[in-house]
């Protein structure tokens, strides 16, 4: 299922090389304890709930913020700031400040235990790349120093699926799209997304091929990233 010739790999970050729902969790947390330090008034008003409750409706009601993690929590702090009162120049200061310590706190992640060094194996091989839609900065992990470039849907305003996002990483890697295989957690945005812009694509199922999987994409799917080293040093003749 991955041929070569292959040059570059390209890595969807969250709940592909870590788990994000306790990053996300532990983020809000710390939002959430500045608020009840420096704005209790709106800590009492919004509690973690609510503010989830708020970013999911605001995503129904807009699609530019849908498609874009960073756009919509920004969106989500604003809405707050000005529910609880404080004029346009205020809220838009909370908005920054607020959202200055969520991102701090939500690059604090912990790779899978087979992941930095499937990584730093792989990097001896090949160009190694990150697409995703979500804002985390993989150069501040201990993967960092094997990522050779970066692209962030929130970045450029282009999400997965969609093939562009795909085309322009594989422009930042100097590759023909066949030549680069994206790997990620999710059959559609991701394996289905990269296939659709004619890159190979392989599916990470942790916790085993989901149901339906004869609907699933034609793609390498694999447990994990020791068991995608192995595929890939087959298709590279590296066995």
């Amino acid at each position: 299922m991955i041929k070569s010739p292959l040059h570059a790999v390209t890595f969807d970050l969250d709940d592909t090389l870590w788990s994000v729902d306790d990053v996300l969790a532990r983020a809000e947390q710390v939002l959430y304890e500045y608020l009840r330090c420096e704005y209790p008034l709106i800590a009492e008003r919004f509690a973690i709930a609510d503010m989830r409750e708020l970013r999911r409706r605001l995503a129904a009601e807009r699609a530019d913020l849908a498609r874009n993690a960073t756009k919509l929590r920004r969106a989500m702090l604003y809405y707050v700031a000005q529910d609880c009162g404080l004029d346009e120049s205020a809220a838009e200061q909370f908005t920054e400040l607020c959202f200055a310590i969520f991102i701090e706190a939500r690059q604090q992640v912990k790779p899978y235990e087979e992941v930095p060094e499937a990584i730093r194996y792989l990097a001896q091989h090949l160009s190694i790349g990150v697409i995703t839609n979500g804002n985390a900065d993989v150069y501040r992990t201990e993967l960092g120093p094997f990522i050779d470039f970066v692209v962030r849907g929130v970045d450029i305003d282009i999400p997965k699926p969609e093939p562009e996002i795909f085309h322009y990483a594989c422009r930042q890697a100097g590759l023909a799209p066949e030549h680069v295989l994206h790997v990620g957690d999710d059959p559609w945005i991701d394996a289905a997304g990269a296939l659709s812009a004619g890159m190979q694509a392989a599916l990470i199922c942790r916790d085993g091929v989901p149901g339906g999987s004869a609907t699933l994409p034609d793609c390498a799917i694999v447990p994990d990233l020791n068991a995608l080293n192995r595929l890939i040093d087959r298709a590279l003749g590296c066995l």
